[in-house]
Formats: structure tokens, C-alpha cells, sequence
């Protein structure tokens, strides 16, 4: 939202000689954050209106001219190059000693040959942006009005010189969306009375009944909708002055229409829209929700695919319009247009910003209509527009107004005492200043004893409890005048939580691993996870959607980490990273029921992801990639530092690869799944691989955490070794050996490892050779030959009876 300084000065005096950008201060400490101060016009000197009276051609340019110009006092020769200047056009003229904006001077000089007295001057050489001029005002000359006036100061004529905020207003402020708005803020942090236009329609003998009609269909989408019918309507260019205050708000003018339009929702703060009444079928306008797939050309000439959870306001034959965001190409106002119907209406604003989000449309209607506006100031606003067009001449209007309110907004009631404001702020500001600051706020304020009622305007809708009228009396007292003092309540001293150090545990583990941390969204579309390949009715489809997402790409809370680090490691790939090394730790969503009935379960996960070569290829080393066991040392180290020993099996983890996946198991449940990513995974996200994951669950590992080490001391005496190699069947597994060594060692086997396998001429088909270390050792004595030889027996004769394991 932007406001001119000057026309704030329609509503509430603004001393233009003090210093701007601290009124700005003063608006932001109250919570009227001013982003920007933009000083217009400073720059510009010597430039006054002048009105061409004869051009001739340069006799040595074929694409120059000579003009002589009136600038009142005098008659100057000036040469310009611009295609659009004709014989008794009104223009701009920068004469000699000049400055324009950028540091421009101008002087007088010779263009090939030929003397030239100054310079015509076009909009964008004046400060105006092309984003806020008419296509044919992009190139060429300014070409003013004909009724402007001869040889005065352009920069006073034209409104050059002001002081424009740009303000940076926070969702619960929609009332500080409007000229009207902001006077009210102006006026009570100046100690000023605002005033406000005096709105009165001028109704001709023609009446509205019959002859439009407004229908809601569906009234949670649209509260209100009220419209007025204008006739004898004559289109043309609105005058210089609304001009220039939509150009100096960030609006191009376009029409007086459709200027007088843009022109009351900056001023009143509530978004109108015309429709040619020719182009709507039956007259009849219909609030409604649009019908899957339905098409519609908007404005801006782009075809738009509707869907069902989108309002649209239509004819009895097509929609007309997305409502509250952008009209239809087929109604809209042109120079034929001779009758105009005008709407108003109220829109609920989450379904504003959902339909914007989803066509990519976003307007300084919908801006609006997204925070939430008054319902109850549709028909002034109408009235306003109504009134603007008829001074122009341009219109008249016809008697009464359709309006269509069948759950009216309801007034807002809060009452409070003195004593419980200063408590809650920690204050002592008496009674009668705190009516004070309210009334001038445009609170109606009712006493009855101790207890006032404060009757809350139509437009704060932020208003609901007593809450917020002790934050509107502390923002206008002055949050600088409020002491600061020490909390009253008992103060527990912050501790890190069990959750944190594990978290900060397993993250420093990751980095001594040589991954970096990322950090992405929490959300996830339900395509990433068809991409990842998990089957429908996995569990990591029941995930929480939510209502209003940041956009399309993001509806649900995401129920896993890999899509994140997926789209991490395409952005990477796309900016030529040759190798990847990334976690995150972060929490999933995982709710109790669908739909939503209570809060999600929060579950912390940590996951990992391993692309490229783990080291460069300079020298003395060798470029490596990463692989399989890349990934799988990486999870062990993270389990072996939380104090947990699990056991390694076979995956089926359905975005890993088939034979490249493996999990660690504990007491029956998994982990941690990890390994290579499916094919299908890195083809269906279009990048390199292969590439490496895992995932595992901190939430489920926290019962079976030691961050305590265990401490043995130093034994006094050697340990025994003895290798074992074993026949083992070809789909026997390392960890099923393992297991009987650890059941069957006794107490004095220490550790145990597999170091050889091999599969080859001399070990027969369908087996494998298995070759294996155990370590013993005593703490009370050097073991002998038979304190060691009985465990290795029931070793030897366990693995042949339950595993068919032949010692080699």
C-alpha cells in the first residue's frame, strides 16, 4: 500500500515542511510500519507547460523537427526527435538551466545545426515509472490535457513534488488499506480531527429495479453483493489529477471507469469492479462457485481453467468474473460501453488467496479482499464511485441500489475496565485518556460505572476482546511511555530438553561425516511422494492438508524427509555441483485420524542423502565416488554414538533399490532404513545418480538411547583370537552367524567380525565361505587353550544344526 502525502491532505493537514521520515518513525513505532519514504519530484527545476505552435522539418535530420513552443512569457525554438507531437499540443518543456530527475541538466545547444531552446519531456523523463503509463505514453512527449494551462510551473500544475509512504502493513490492518484508513491513524498520532468525503448521489428519473438482478449462491464464499446502474455513460480519460494519485499509488490509469474504480478502493479501501450491461446475459449477476474445468478469459487476455473451490461472479451463461481478483475479458468496459453495472461486494479472504495462489493472480483487489473487508461499507463506496463519475460529467445514476446481505456483518462488543487495561500493560493511564484515545480511534465508548463497552467499528474486524483494545491504547500512548519492568510470575531457568541433545548429537555426528546441514519447508505435495515410488495407501499418504498452503506446490504436511533432500539435490545437480553430501533433522506430521479432529503427532527424523564423489581427485588421492557402504558406515556411526547395537537385515523400503537396501533392527522394530535410491526414483526427478539415502525415525530410537558411554578399564591381560571359516548356505546371513557366535561364546568372548568372504572354485555351488575373528579375553587371568576350546565346540555344532554350516 502506498499513500501521496498530498492527497492525504483531502482527509488530515500533513505539515509538507517537517521532516517526513519522521512522521514515518512515529507511524511505525504505533504499528503502521512505514517500508519506505519516496521523495518525488526534489530533483525537478525549470519546468513549465508550453503549447506547440508550428512544427517544421529539420532541414538536416529526417527523423527530427522544429517546434515552437509558447511557455508563456515567450516563444522558444526546440528540436525533438518524438513521433507523436502535433501543431497545439500541450507538453512539457524543460528550458534552459533545467534539471531533471537523475541529475539531468538541461541547456541550451545546437542539434545538427539547428539551435534548440530546451527539451519536451516525457513522462518516464519526469519519474514516472512505465509500469504506471499508458501504452502511448511509453514513447514520446507527455501530452497534456488540452485545458492545461500555458507557461506554469509543470511541477506544481501536474502534482510532481510530494512525499509518497509505502507502507509494509501487517494482515490484521486491512482497515489501514485505504486513504480513509490511514487519515484515521494520521489524525489521532497528530492530535487532528479527520474529515471525510461527503458522499451524495445525484439520482436521475430512471430506476435500477427490473432491470439488473444480483443472486448468491453460495453466501459462505460471498456475504454481500450490492450493485448500482449507471446510464448515458461516455468513456474517456479520467481527469489529470486522479491521474496522477493512482500513478504516484502504483495503478495505471486506464478509463475514468475503471480509474473511478481503483480510484475509491485506494480511498475507501474496498474493491469495486464494472460491467459493460450489454455483455451480461438477462442483466443478472450470480455469486457462485465455478464449475469444475469451466473457462474463462480474464483481462488480461489469458484463458483460465477454473475449479470448483473457486468464487466467480457469472451470468446466467458464463462467468463474468473471478471474483475479487480479475474481471472477464467478455464484460469488460470499452469506449462503446453506454451502460455500466457497478458492483460491490464482500468475499470471504481465504478463498481470495487460495484462488490467486492457484491461477498465479494476484491484484490490488485481492490484497485487499484476502485480510478480510467491511461488509458495511459496500453501498458507500458504490455511492462514492457513482459520485465521482457523475462530477465528471461522465454518467448518470440510476435510482436505488440492489443488494443482496443475507447474514449481515454483526457489531462487536467489548467490555473492559481501566483497571484491567493498566494490568494487562503495566500501566497507570487513566480512564478518561484511554475514552480519549478510543474515540478518536472511532470507538464508541459506553460507561456504566467502572465497566465500558466499547462499540467496535465495522471496519476492525481485528478487534474481538480486551486484548486488542489495550494494544490500540498502547500503540497511541506510546509503547516508548510504557516502563519497562520485571515479570511479576515465577521464571523457570531455561534447560536444553533430552530431544534437543539428541538432535544436536546425531547433527554433529552427520557433520564430522562431512554432510552439511539443509534446511527445507515442512510441506510436501502428494506427487513427490508417487515420484519416491511409495505405494498408495502407504502410511505416508495420511498427512495433514492444509487449508491455506503457501502455494499449490505445498498442501500437505509432509509425512517424510527424502522428497525435501530430493529437491535439494536438483537444485544442486542444476547449478553443476558434482558431489552432494546433506541431512536434515527436522519433524514430520503424522495425524491421529482423518480428517483432522486434534493436533498431529510430531515425530523428529533425521535423514541423509549422498551423491557424487566423496574425495577429489587432486593429488595424491584418487576421485572416489560414494556407495553403499558410504551410507551404511554413516548410519552405524549415528547409532554406535547413541549407544544402540541393532541388527542389520534386508530392506524392502520401497524407494530403495532392490538388493542395494538394508535397515537396522531392534528388539522387531526398524530404525533406520537406508541404501541406494530405486532407478525409477532418479529417473522420475531427472537427475544423476547413483544416489544414496536414509531415514530413520529419532522419535522411535529415543527409549533405546545411551548418551552415557559405558567405561571399562583397561584389561590386564592379552586376549585369544581364533578364526573360523564356515560353508554357510548362499542365503544365509551375516547376522544370523553372528548371532549364534554371540549366543554360544560364553562370557569370555569380547568382539567378533567377519573378515573374509568368498565364493569361488573351491567352495561347492549353492555355498558361500564365511571367515571370522573372535576375540576372548578374561579380566581375572591369561585364558588357556581349554577355557576357550568348549565355547567354539557349541559355536561349531549350533551353526551346523540351525544354519547347515560346515567348518571349512
Amino acid at each position: 500500500m502506498k499513500s501521496s502525502l498530498l492527497w492525504m491532505q483531502d482527509y488530515v493537514h500533513v505539515d509538507m515542511t517537517q521532516d517526513p521520515q519522521a512522521f514515518a518513525d512515529t507511524l511505525t513505532i504505533s504499528g503502521i510500519p512505514v517500508e519506505q519514504v519516496e521523495h518525488w519530484g526534489t530533483e525537478i527545476k525549470k519546468v513549465v507547460t508550453g503549447k506547440i505552435l508550428k512544427i517544421d522539418k529539420h532541414p538536416d535530420a529526417d527523423k527530427l523537427v522544429v517546434c515552437q513552443i509558447d511557455v508563456g512569457s515567450e516563444t522558444l525554438q526546440i528540436v525533438t526527435g518524438a513521433p507523436n507531437v502535433r501543431e497545439g499540443q500541450i507538453v512539457p518543456v524543460a528550458v534552459h538551466g533545467a534539471h531533471l530527475p537523475g541529475g539531468v541538466k538541461i541547456k541550451r545547444s545546437k542539434l545538427r545545426g539547428v539551435e534548440s531552446n530546451g527539451m519536451l519531456c516525457s513522462a518516464h523523463e519526469l519519474g514516472f515509472d512505465d509500469s504506471v503509463l499508458l501504452p502511448e505514453e511509453r514513447n514520446g512527449i507527455w501530452i497534456l490535457p488540452d485545458d492545461t494551462p500555458v507557461g506554469v510551473d509543470a511541477v506544481e500544475y501536474l502534482a510532481l513534488q510530494d512525499v509518497v509512504y509505502e507502507y509494509e502493513l501487517t494482515p490484521n490492518r486491512a482497515d489501514c488499506f485505504s486513504m480513509v484508513g490511514l487519515s484515521r491513524e494520521f489524525a489521532v498520532l497528530s492530535n487532528q480531527k479527520a474529515k471525510y468525503p461527503d458522499i451524495v448521489v445525484d439520482e436521475c428519473e430512471e430506476s435500477i429495479s427490473g432491470k439488473v438482478k444480483v443472486s448468491i449462491e453460495d453466501e459462505e464464499l460471498c456475504s454481500r453483493y450490492a450493485a448500482r446502474l449507471l446510464v448515458n455513460v461516455k468513456v474517456g480519460k479520467s481527469p489529470l489529477w486522479m491521474q496522477q494519485r493512482l500513478r504516484k499509488s502504483g495503478v495505471r490509469p486506464i478509463n475514468n471507469v475503471v480509474d473511478v474504480t481503483n480510484y475509491v478502493m485506494i480511498e475507501l479501501g474496498i474493491p469495486l469492479h464494472a460491467y459493460d450491461y450489454d455483455h451480461v446475459t438477462d442483466h443478472h449477476l450470480i455469486a457462485r462457485r465455478a464449475k469444475e474445468g469451466e473457462d474463462m478469459k480474464t483481462l488480461d487476455g489469458v484463458d483460465r481453467k477454473l475449479s470448483g473451490n473457486m468464487l466467480v461472479i457469472a451470468d446466467p451463461s458464463k462467468p463474468c468474473c473471478i471474483a475479487g481478483i480479475m474481471g472477464g475479458y467478455d464484460s469488460e468496459v470499452t469506449a462503446d460501453t453506454k451502460t455500466v453495472i457497478l458492483e460491490c461486494a464482500s468475499f470471504k479472504g481465504s478463498s481470495i488467496r487460495h484462488t490467486g495462489r492457484a491461477l498465479g493472480l494476484r491484484s490490488e483487489a485481492s490484497a485487499r479482499f484476502e485480510r478480510g473487508l467491511d461488509a458495511e461499507g459496500c453501498i458507500a463506496s458504490l455511492d462514492r464511485c457513482a459520485q465521482l463519475l457523475q462530477q465528471m460529467g461522465a454518467c448518470d445514476v440510476a435510482q436505488g441500489v440492489v443488494d443482496v446481505y443475507p447474514r449481515p456483518q454483526q457489531t462487536v462488543r467489548i467490555s473492559f475496565t481501566a483497571a484491567q487495561v493498566n494490568a494487562f500493560l503495566g500501566t497507570e493511564i487513566p480512564e478518561e485518556q484511554m475514552i480519549h484515545i478510543l474515540e478518536t480511534l472511532q470507538f464508541v465508548i459506553e460507561k456504566d460505572g467502572e465497566t465500558l463497552t466499547a462499540v467496535v467499528p465495522s471496519y476492525r474486524r481485528d478487534c474481538t476482546e480486551m486484548p486488542d483494545i489495550a494494544e490500540e491504547v498502547a500503540r497511541i500512548f506510546g509503547y516508548e511511555n510504557i516502563p519497562s519492568t520485571r515479570p511479576w510470575s515465577n521464571i523457570s531457568k531455561g534447560e536444553e530438553g533430552y530431544h534437543h541433545q539428541v538432535s544436536e548429537k546425531v547433527s554433529a555426528v552427520l557433520n564430522g561425516c562431512g554432510l552439511n546441514e539443509t534446511v527445507t519447508f515442512s510441506f510436501v505435495h502428494p506427487d513427490s511422494l508417487k515420484k519416491m515410488l511409495f505405494p498408495e495407501g502407504d502410511d505416508v499418504y495420511k498427512a495433514v492438508p492444509i487449508l491455506n498452503p503457501i502455494t499449490e506446490e505445498f498442501p500437505w504436511m509432509r509425512t517424510t524427509l527424502l522428497p525435501s533432500l530430493m529437491d535439494v539435490l536438483v537444485r544442486n545437480q542444476a547449478v553443476k555441483n558434482e558431489s552432494v553430501g546433506i541431512y536434515e533433522i527436522a519433524p514430520v506430521y503424522k495425524p491421529k485420524s482423518l480428517p483432522i479432529t486434534e493436533l498431529p503427532v510430531q515425530e523428529m527424523y533425521a535423514a541423509g542423502l549422498l551423491y557424487g564423489k566423496r574425495q577429489t581427485g587432486e593429488w595424491p588421492n584418487s576421485a572416489e565416488p560414494y556407495d553403499f557402504y558410504d551410507v551404511k558406515g554413516i548410519v552405524e556411526t549415528i547409532l554406535s554414538s547413541l549407544g544402540i547395537q541393532a541388527d542389520l537385515e534386508v530392506s524392502d523400503f520401497a524407494p530403495l533399490h532392490p538388493g542395494k537396501a538394508a535397515k537396522f533392527v531392534k528388539d522387531g522394530k526398524v530404525l533406520c532404513q537406508f541404501g541406494e535410491l530405486h532407478p525409477k526414483v532418479i529417473d522420475n526427478y531427472d537427475v544423476a545418480g547413483p544416489v544414496y539415502v536414509f531415514e530413520m525415525n529419532l522419535t522411535d530410537i529415543l527409549p533405546l538411547i545411551n548418551l552415557i558411554p559405558d567405561y571399562h578399564k583397561v584389561a590386564k591381560f592379552p586376549a585369544s583370537s581364533r578364526d573360523l571359516a564356515f560353508l554357510a548356505p548362499i542365503g544365509t546371513s551375516n547376522a544370523d552367524i553372528i548371532g549364534v557366535i554371540q549366543k554360544d561364546g560364553g562370557p569370555y568372548l569380547e568382539a567378533v567380525h567377519l573378515f573374509d568372504m568368498y565364493t569361488g572354485k573351491q567352495v561347492p555351488k549353492g555355498f558361500k565361505s564365511l571367515a571370522y575373528s573372535l576375540v576372548f579375553r578374561s579380566e581375572t587371568g591369561t585364558l588357556t587353550d581349554s577355557d576357550i576350546q568348549g565355547p567354539i565346540d557349541a559355536i561349531i555344532a549350533e551353526l551346523k544344526e540351525t544354519l547347515g554350516c560346515e567348518l571349512r
